[in-house]
């Protein structure tokens, strides 16, 4: 529905200008009403000229701001977009928008932006400019305070032009010029509408009069234009060298400065039926006219209808209320309903099927005049010498589509109720084996062609009348064959669906049979991005693992960049066109161009996401144009302008720096290129860097690089903003590029070191780490010097220990070598007491014996020998020289037994000293009788004496007591 305040010029109408009443008769004419549409238009005639530039919406949910866009304007320094919108100033940058809200919240009629960058706006009762403060953040400069008319109060400015004689701002009753500092009011005749400049001439509508041309501060009437006054002039051009176009409601005129006539009959009759509002001058012999009813209308200087764009065929809204063509010739359009922008610049048109009538398109074919769809619903047709007419369905083709081949001048149809032979709107059922996916020319029996469908491999051959018909399946092979293809030995690959993998099949030489197979099972070849294609005569796969070709001598399939510069592991397909041209198609949709031994020549800039997922196709429709098929329609590219489409765009511009802990602390750029050295203090060191390009028609990635922080550049992503956390304090330089230019845009910044960490700190820091180093210093001296001390002492003590454990050690071995002396003498004071002992017994019963031969012979031997030989045995047993020997001995070994033992009894006898001594020595009483040459009573009669002489009880033993002694 369509709403009176819509038009600028309706709402003022409706309401009156400062108290003047307009006549009832005139306001009648300016009521806005809804017409419809009734007839078509002439189009001018070309084989796809019912395809259209791109169409990029902007809705009030993108922008964050109201519906309304009045005007239109674009900074031609910073490529900025500022838009007139009912709740601000609306601001693009290409990648964010802003708004700026007037003091009063007013609404934005108007927006003009002159050579200086300065953004002059208009709004009821004000108008002013917006220009950057110190921060770079635009900041509003009201005017409104130079004018002294009251009545102003209540008017909008709802045209702005910027002209050499200064600033003209208009609403319906005023006119003001702005210029050095000064507003002077030019007051108009009468009540006016839009000021236009056309070449070096002001000119405007006053109602009820005609037009008129400011000279000066002077209004001129036009001759001849009295009938304009009756009319809404809503727009003045130029056309040739000298004429101009009028462009009122409902008409437009040619005034060549003499005589109006009508421009052309047919865009006049869309105009009296839609109602003209805008007019704009958009090329050498273009015109671009915006209607409140039926959208934008672009038209030659011949009248011939170029473009028709309007809520039906893409925009948001038919209203047209502002038009602006920006530095790339694109055009921008505000409607009552967001903001669209009509991509002029690009060599690529689209047809789409808005009221998704066809269904999904997956292969498209010329064949003779008329254009060919294979979608989802079935073959679509249409007739290219009628622009007008729409896609008609095919009647028997109902169902889904995969294939459409020209083959010979014939058009075959991959269906998946089999395949069909079409002949201009008619087609014919060739085969009923359901699902044609792929049908191609064997190369070495060119009358013979293969078709893989979803259960075999089918072979087609010409009938006499040279038609193609099916001939048989391949026997021998049984699965679904989504792509094949021939290598130069005359093997048949197949790319198998469901992710079967890869097949290589050698047929028979009658076609009938697979003689041998090879499948290639590697898990790269079942990925479901796998693409089959051969490129000059080799097979080439693609999968998630990269590119690969098949190399015949190893047989296996091998990278190869070096014949392949182009080969990408992000690519995902290849499209061989027949030129030798290579279409590829990355894993994130982009497309780009190429030639088999070149680098990747450009990007194609269509949308990335419009692809039918696992079935893109891209296909040559004639020497001329090649098609992208998408979801709704398809895309159309000029050969021609292959070679044009990498042209650059400007290079990125560093938008804003906010520090994330204080977002008041934030600087803006406005896209100069040398931007100033920023400071942050060391508490604002996580930092935000937002980044735009101001390039419209083309999704932009962007690579950054932050030096002393980062190694090397980043990733290219979408993202239009990084943010940099606990950065040190230092010096640093932002690096940033993007996909589109190569050219850098930089800023340096530092982080300020807090205050104790400045020069003179640091100065002092160091001076007191010097002396405190000197300290430590010398306290490691000392410490060094006690070290030592204590290590001296601990080495001296350590010495004297091991001097003592020396000596310890040789008195160990002293004592040990007088233990084992003494053990030894004891042993030879005992074998000696022992042979004593011996000795005496044997002289006793030597005594004896000799006693009893002395019985038994009696008086037969002499006397004096058996007395000679007891005296001589007498005095050999137990001698005092024996004795002697044996004290000597005794006291070597028991340290001076008996002396000790004598100094503390006195009263022992010599006789009680030789029985202490044998007792010490641990001998028995008979071995001691017989040492003593006593008896045994007399022996024990020796020990009771010495107990006396010892004082000792009677239960201490006197062996025990010596030999403890």
């Amino acid at each position: 529905m369509f709403f009176i305040t819509s038009c600028p010029f309706c709402s003022v109408i409706m309401s009156g200008f400062n108290g003047h009443l307009i006549p009832n008769g005139f306001r009648q004419t300016f009521i806005c009403f809804l017409l419809a549409f009734g007839s078509r238009l002439a189009v001018a005639q070309s084989a796809y000229s019912f395809c259209q530039p791109e169409l990029i919406q902007y809705a009030k949910q993108t922008y964050r701001a109201y519906n309304q866009n009045w005007g239109v304007a674009q900074n031609r320094h910073t490529r900025f977009l500022y838009f007139a919108n009912s709740k601000g100033l609306l601001e693009f940058d290409g990648s964010s928008w802003k708004v700026y809200e007037l003091p009063r919240k007013q609404r934005v009629r108007s927006v003009a932006v002159d050579g200086q960058g300065r953004i002059y706006t208009g709004a009821l009762g004000e108008f002013g400019y917006w220009f950057p403060n110190v921060e770079g953040k635009l900041a509003y400069h009201s005017l409104g305070s130079l004018i002294r008319e009251k009545a102003f109060r209540n008017e909008e400015i709802w045209n702005i032009l910027i002209t050499p004689q200064g600033v003209l701002f208009q609403s319906f009753a005023f006119v003001y010029r702005y210029q050095q500092n000064k507003v002077q009011l030019i007051r108009p005749p009468a009540t006016v509408l839009f000021v236009h400049q056309v070449r070096k001439q002001l000119l405007l509508e006053v109602l009820e009069k005609g037009l008129y041309e400011l000279q000066g501060d002077q209004y001129k009437f036009v001759e001849g234009s009295e009938f304009l006054g009756r009319e809404t002039v809503n727009t003045i051009l130029p056309i040739g060298d000298h004429d101009i176009l009028i462009g009122t409601e409902r008409a437009i005129y040619r005034y060549d400065g003499k005589q109006f006539r009508p421009f052309n009959a047919h865009i006049n009759d869309f105009m009296q039926r839609n109602r003209l509002n805008r007019g704009l001058l958009i090329g050498p012999d273009l015109y671009a006219f915006g209607t409140l009813l039926n959208g934008v209308l672009i038209a030659t200087t011949d009248g011939k209808i170029r473009y028709h764009f309007n809520q039906k065929n893409g925009l948001q809204n038919s209203t047209v209320l502002s038009m602006c063509q920006d530095a790339d010739h694109n055009l921008w359009v505000g409607l009552d309903k967001g903001i669209d922008l009509i991509n002029l610049s690009s060599p690529i048109q689209y047809f789409i099927d808005h009221a998704d009538d066809l269904g999904t398109v997956y292969d498209m074919a010329r064949y003779g005049d008329n254009l060919y769809l294979g979608t989802n619903q079935g073959v679509y047709y249409k007739p290219l010498n009628q622009a007008d007419e729409p896609f008609q369905l095919i009647s028997g083709t109902q169902g889904q589509v995969w294939d459409l081949a020209v083959v010979d001048n014939q058009l075959l149809c991959g269906h998946n109720k089999g395949t069909f032979r079409i002949e201009g709107t008619k087609a014919q059922l060739l085969s009923d084996i359901t699902g044609g996916w792929v049908l191609g020319r064997l190369k070495n029996y060119p009358n013979k062609l293969i078709q893989g469908t979803y259960t075999s491999l089918c072979i087609y051959q010409k009938d006499v009348r040279g038609k193609w018909i099916f001939s048989h399946k391949v026997a021998g092979f049984s699965a679904p064959v989504r792509q094949l293809d021939e290598d130069g030995d005359g093997n048949i690959w197949v790319n198998k669906a469901a992710n079967q993998g890869l097949e290589r099949l050698r047929l028979s030489t009658d076609l009938r049979r697979v003689e041998r197979s090879k499948t290639y099972a590697d898990a790269e070849f079942h990925s479901p991005v796998l693409n089959l294609c051969r490129v000059q005569n080799r097979i080439v796969v693609t999968s998630t693992k990269g590119l690969r070709v098949y190399d015949a001598q190893h047989d296996r399939f091998v990278p190869d960049q070096t014949a392949y510069p182009w080969a990408e592991s992000s690519i995902r397909k290849i499209f061989p066109m027949p030129d030798s041209t290579l279409f590829l198609l990355r894993q994130d949709g982009s497309v780009s161009w190429t030639q088999p031994h070149e680098q990747v020549s450009s990007d194609i800039p269509v949308e990335a996401n419009q692809w039918v997922e696992d079935f893109e196709k891209i296909v040559p429709l004639d020497t001329s144009y090649i098609a992208l098929c998408r979801e709704n329609g398809f895309a159309l590219l000029p050969r021609t302008e292959l070679n044009h489409l990498s042209d650059s765009a400007p290079k990125s511009v560093i938008r804003t720096v906010t520090s994330v802990e204080d977002p008041s602390i934030s600087y803006t750029f406005q896209g100069t290129s040398t931007l100033p050295k920023l400071s942050f203090s060391h508490t604002q060191a996580n930092l935000l860097i937002s980044f735009c390009t101001p390039y419209y028609t083309q999704p932009v990635n962007y690579s950054y690089w932050l030096e002393n922080s980062m190694k090397a550049w980043s990733p290219y992503t979408t993202s239009k903003q990084k943010e940099f956390n606990n950065l040190p304090p230092g010096q640093y330089v932002f690096h940033l590029k993007s996909n589109l230019n190569p050219k850098e845009s930089l800023i340096m910044f530092e982080i300020r070191p807090p205050w104790y960490w400045n020069t003179w700190s640091r100065l002092l820091y160091i001076l007191f780490l010097g002396c405190l180093f000197w300290l430590f210093y010398q306290l490691h001296l000392r410490r060094v010097a006690v070290q030592q001390n204590r290590i001296r002492e601990n080495l001296e003590e350590k010495l004297r220990h091991q001097e003592e454990e020396s000596q310890r050690e040789i008195i160990l071995l002293q004592k040990e070598q007088l233990e084992q002396g003494l053990i030894q003498k004891s042993e030879e004071l005992a074998n000696s007491t022992m042979a004593l002992i011996q000795k005496n017994e044997l002289l006793v019963q030597l005594r004896e014996e000799l006693n009893r031969v002395k019985v038994r012979s009696g008086s037969r031997l002499p006397g004096d020998d058996f007395q000679r030989i007891n005296t001589l045995i007498d005095n050999n047993i137990s001698s005092e020289q024996d004795w002697k020997l044996f004290e000597s001995n005794f006291n070597k070994v028991h340290e001076q037994f008996l002396k000790h033992l004598l100094e503390k009894y006195p009263d022992l006898g010599q006789g009680d000293l030789k029985l202490a001594a044998y007792l010490r020595m641990n001998l028995s009483t008979k071995e001691i009788a017989q040492l003593l040459n006593i008896t045994h009573r007399s022996v024990e009669l020796k020990r009771y004496r010495l107990r006396k002489k010892l004082d000792l009880d009677a239960e201490t033993n006197l062996s025990e007591f010596m030999i403890k002694y």
